[in-house]
């Protein structure tokens, strides 16, 4: 990085500074610095010479070991929440594998409705069923009925030749 050579005035005193900051940036430094001082002279009863700057020089310690402070609670809580944030997401990678599980054994409505369909076949098979078993034994009925009035019918034909023939 090229090295900047800057003049500053801090308490109406002249300063050069040479860094690798920017220009800008040392000048919005000196400004801050500046500031602080005013607010030291406007605050306080004989403040003459360099007390001034070596007040405003504590105000902007205390600033920086404050703000060093805020950032050190500022990561903490990052931390906490990072650390919370790490165990959310492995609560949903489990949760995904919970209903990754579950959709795997899960039914889907094209199969509940094929089951409806095959109980509803069943159940007319065996209605079906019943009813055939009914009609054979009717037929049954029947056909006991037939041989019965055929052998009926045998008997009175044999009975009517018999009185043919004695005539």
């Amino acid at each position: 990085m090229p090295i900047n050579k800057v003049s500053i005035t801090i308490n109406s005193r002249q300063y050069t500074v040479v860094a690798e900051e920017s220009v800008e940036y040392i000048e919005r430094l000196c400004e801050h610095i500046n500031e602080k001082v005013e607010s030291v002279i406007k605050g306080g009863q004989n403040v003459l010479g360099e007390r001034p700057i070596v007040l405003a020089a504590l105000n902007v310690c205390d600033e920086y070991y404050k703000s060093l402070d805020s950032a050190e609670h500022l990561t903490k809580q990052v931390k906490q929440h990072s650390d919370k944030n790490l165990k959310l997401q492995q609560m949903v990678k489990d949760l995904q594998k919970e209903l990754d599980s579950v959709k795997s054994g899960q039914v889907s409505i094209e199969e509940t409705e094929l089951r409806a369909e095959a109980m509803s076949a069943k159940k007319e098979l065996s209605d079906a069923s019943n009813k055939i078993t009914f009609l054979e034994g009717h037929i049954k009925t029947l056909e006991n009925k037939i041989k019965e009035l055929e052998d009926k019918y045998d008997k009175r034909e044999k009975e009517i030749m018999e009185m043919i023939e004695e005539s």
